[in-house]
Formats: C-alpha cells, structure tokens, sequence
C-alpha cells in the first residue's frame, strides 16, 4: 500500500512541474507510438498499463490524465488513455500496472497492486505499440505488444508477491 500511496502523492506534484516530452519541437524525422491500456474497468476502478518514464524521465500518462480529467465527479470516471510519439532510437522505457481509484480514500483503502518494469529497446519506425498487463494478487505481469498483438522480445515481467 505503501508503494501506491507514494505513486499517488508522486504523479499527483508531477503535474506541477511539467513532463518530459519524448520528441524536439524541431524533430522531423520518423517517430513510433506507444499507447498506454486499461483492462478490468469495474464502476470505482480500472486496471492501468501505463508508460510511466522515458531514459528515468516522467512522461504524461493515462493513470495521470484520467484523474485530472474526472477530478470533481466522485467515484465515477471515465477512462482518458495516453498515446504518445517517440523516436526511434534505443532508449529505457519503464512501464507500470497498477490501479486507478477515482478518490484518494479508494486509493488509500483499496486493493492496490503495482509492478513497475524497466524495458531497454529501439522501437522500430512508423510502429504502434501499446502497453498490456495483467494484475492479480498471485502475480502481476506488464509487457509491450506491436501492432499485431505479439509481444516485443524481453519486455514481459511477472512478479509473484
């Protein structure tokens, strides 16, 4: 619980101070997208599968955004999801699972589960990727799909708690 407290507080200042935009103003060259996903959407929560930094800088998310955009409506939301440009060059992409609770007091009593996976590759041009995963209480996984739905090579991470 702790771990998901401390996430909360974390993304919740980030929007403060500005995220890391992952491509120049002056860059036109080929970029990939990476999309973040929500699975097990129930009316009070929703699991996330989100990028959550490039090269260790935090980037705009869809845990993030979905909150902003439903803050003031209580227990009820709507998904926001987060797509984003990058480029394609190698670089550490660090992914997370975890659940989103439209109110603090869900988030501080509720069933959280995190798992956060550091994820090194050179996204190929002109490819969508998207962020799936799975978590549970006998183990969680987060892995990154292309756009035929397979899984790009090293990328799985099951942890067992």
């Amino acid at each position: 619980m702790n771990k998901m407290v401390f996430t909360l507080i974390l993304l919740t200042l980030s929007g403060c101070a500005g995220f890391y935009q992952p491509i120049p103003k002056d860059y036109n060259g080929e970029t990939s997208i990476i999309n973040d996903s929500y699975t097990n959407k129930e009316r009070t929560k929703a699991h996330y599968f989100i990028l959550y930094k490039i090269d260790d800088k935090y980037v705009e998310n869809s845990w993030g955004n979905t909150r902003k955009f439903n803050q003031g409506r209580g227990m009820r939301f709507t998904p926001n999801i987060t797509s984003r440009k990058v480029m394609p060059r190698e670089q550490k992409f660090t992914f997370q699972g975890l659940v989103f609770f439209p109110t603090d007091a869900q988030a501080l009593f509720g069933d959280n589960m995190i798992i956060t996976k550091d994820f090194v590759f050179t996204p190929k041009a002109n490819e969508t990727y998207t962020i799936r995963g799975k978590l549970e209480k006998s183990g969680s996984s987060v892995w990154l799909e292309n756009s035929a739905g397979e899984v790009v090579e090293g990328s799985s991470s099951k942890v067992n708690d």
